[in-house]
């Protein structure tokens, strides 16, 4: 695995879920209009796609260096890291399933993460 790939692997994470935020935001600045005019003039949505991209980028790059296998489970994040996003930007509620359902994905990542490494990407 490359020094390159846990880096590549963190601005995936965060790409996608930044993406997921500013979909959100597109969402609630909407007005009226037709989805298209909605879709190109909604500077929330331009933000969403240019940080898919990015997203998208960062985890071609990310499986360049390191298997798929050690990398899929650390997307499991999103379902940490956006939840909480929604709740601090958009007053979201985190009730006690959402909480309770997002501790069990982290404890399985820590299991899951725990398996051998494979030395190369192929």
């Amino acid at each position: 695995m490359n020094r390159k790939a846990p880096f590549l692997l963190g601005i995936s994470v965060v790409s996608m879920a930044t993406a997921q935020i500013c979909l959100k935001q597109a969402g609630l600045n909407a007005t009226a209009r037709t989805l298209l005019q909605n879709t190109l003039l909604n500077p929330w949505m331009g933000a969403s796609l240019a940080a898919f991209g990015l997203g998208f980028a960062s985890w071609f790059l990310t499986l360049r260096h390191m298997p798929l296998s050690r990398a899929y489970p650390w997307t499991a994040l999103l379902y940490l890291i956006t939840p909480i996003a929604g709740n601090r930007l958009f007053g979201e509620p985190l009730g006690g399933g959402l909480l309770f359902g997002t501790v069990l994905v982290v404890a399985g990542l820590a299991i899951v993460t725990q398996a051998p490494a494979v030395d190369d990407a192929r």
